[in-house]
């Protein structure tokens, strides 16, 4: 062979070589289509249009954070992993104990870190373990009140004297309820994920879920009782069992008076109502002055240990959590940004609050947000369960919180790993 026959074989090799046309695809995984696809899909376009040389794929949403969680899980053991996840706020501690995530802190220094990102840098400790960050929080919710006002008024009812406290609310409920047998008149998320909306009860009221330091059961409590005794309040006055999938079709459609729910769902809502009647949200009633509530969300993790991947993995993270994609993700949802550059720049969403009164209700609610507590150990996944089982029963008359309080908290105890706190 000729010395120009060489270089040229030698070039085809090249370019023809797999490593030489390689180009990355990073698969996502996610939950919840109907509130985040539109989203999600648009910010993949964008960030493949400014990213030309790598693609999204993004997997078959599954039906909760949870299944996204328990997938992750799964193919730990068997393979098959997603490069990306979105996965609940709630998990976190759950991701890092079980290394579904990598930690980013080694990738933040390489930009600058985190305060060169324009991130609100109190929301970021959502996505932290023992000082380590093992995701970034893309969107934030918050429980709010979705109220049909037009329902509320014809029930002797206004948004000017609107009830302030849940015996209150439920009585307004029933009221509406009395108008026409298709009508429910309140309705309460209680079958949310990772049991998202009881937390908000019990830290409403200045109550935790879990025992000082972590160690044990805290809702055992007078505030955790309280709690379990206003779903059994609901239930007791008219409160029908739907699923958070029925209540919002059939909120849209005006046949529930007042819905307490994820804020995650106002856009949606607002799209499907456009003038068929007014449709208002109103803050999350709290029972105390020091009360909190837990933010509700996800946020994406890198969890793909190939290094050839992990760069441009963290590039589509930070894409997805900066201002562009921020924009499209508050626009298409209910959900609050973790970008402060986007929440403040008058041509993302700084003028989108002031005309979108609806979303600002949950803006107006960052201030009290606290972490969405997720249950250590092996049994974490399978106490959120647990719990849920028993207040099914509450809510749908099976049992009484009275009765249900202490096999819930001998159920809960039992699951959960040896207490560390009490050896010391």
């Amino acid at each position: 062979m000729t010395k120009t026959g060489c270089v040229g074989a030698i070039m085809v090799t090249l370019l023809c070589s797999p490593a030489a046309n390689a180009e990355p695809v990073l698969t996502v995984s996610y939950s919840l289509p109907s509130n985040f696809k539109p989203a999600l899909e648009e910010i993949a376009r964008r960030f493949e249009a400014e990213h030309p040389d790598v693609r999204i794929k993004m997997r078959a949403p599954l039906a909760s954070f949870d299944d996204v969680v328990n997938d992750l899980l799964k193919s730990k053991l068997t393979g098959g992993a997603p490069d990306i996840a979105f996965v609940g706020l709630s998990h976190a501690g759950l991701v890092a104990e079980r290394g579904l995530a990598v930690p980013l802190d080694q990738l933040v220094q390489k930009e600058g870190g985190w305060s060169k990102l324009g991130y609100y840098s109190s929301i970021l400790s959502l996505g932290a373990v023992a000082g380590r960050q093992y995701g970034v929080p893309f969107g934030l919710a918050v429980p709010v009140l979705h109220v049909n006002v037009d329902l509320v008024r014809r029930a002797g009812g206004s948004m000017d004297n609107f009830p302030s406290d849940w015996n209150g609310i439920a009585d307004l409920g029933q009221k509406i309820s009395a108008l026409d047998s298709k009508l429910a008149g309140f309705t309460f998320q209680y079958d949310a994920y990772s049991n998202w909306t009881l937390q908000a009860l019990i830290r409403g009221a200045g109550g935790r879920m879990e025992a000082p330091h972590g160690c044990g059961i805290g809702f055992d409590s007078p505030e955790g009782r309280w709690a379990l005794e206003t779903l059994q309040l609901f239930h007791d006055k008219g409160m029908p069992a739907m699923s958070w999938q029925q209540v919002l079709q059939a909120f849209s459609s005006g046949t529930i008076g007042i819905s307490a729910a994820s804020s995650a769902s106002i856009s949606r809502l607002e799209t499907q109502i456009k003038t068929a009647f007014e449709y208002r949200t109103l803050p999350f009633p709290m029972t105390s002055a020091d009360g909190k509530l837990p933010a509700g969300g996800h946020m994406v993790i890198v969890s793909t240990s190939d290094p050839e991947k992990e760069q441009a993995a963290w590039d589509y993270v930070k894409f997805a959590t900066g201002p562009a994609a921020q924009t499209i993700m508050v626009q298409n949802s209910g959900l609050l940004p973790i970008s402060q550059r986007a929440a403040e720049d008058p041509a993302l969403l700084g003028s989108f609050y002031k005309s979108h009164p609806n979303q600002a209700v949950a803006l107006g609610q960052m201030s009290r947000l606290t972490d969405w507590y997720m249950w250590p150990g092996p049994n974490g996944l399978k106490i959120t369960s647990v719990i849920q089982d028993h207040v099914d029963t509450i809510v749908t008359g099976k049992a009484s919180a009275r009765e249900t309080i202490p096999k819930l908290a001998a159920a809960v105890s039992a699951m959960l790993p040896p207490c560390k706190a009490a050896a010391n």
